[in-house]
């Protein structure tokens, strides 16, 4: 056996797929961490920029926080179109 095929196991067979596979509720929250994981950094990367505008710089941090939750609604519908296919 080689390492590579000790990492990842054997081969599934065409009749294991369909015990094999995972729903949208164990793939969106498996996936989504790596969207999650890199949008966290988002407000406090907002915050940053906006820190030499002072408390001027609050009024900007809704469109901003707006937009990342955006960005995170589009994430979550292409996994659960990924996970669907």
């Amino acid at each position: 056996m080689s390492i590579l095929g000790w990492i990842l196991g054997r081969r599934l067979a065409n009749q294991e797929q369909s015990q094999r596979k995972i729903g949208v509720f164990e793939g969106v929250p498996a996936m989504g961490l790596d969207g999650l994981g890199s949008s966290a950094y988002g407000p406090e990367a907002a915050l940053t920029i906006l820190i030499p505008l002072g408390a001027a710089g609050l009024g900007y941090i809704g469109p901003i926080m707006g937009a990342i939750v955006g960005l995170l609604a589009v994430l979550y519908l292409s996994y659960r179109q990924t996970i669907a296919a």
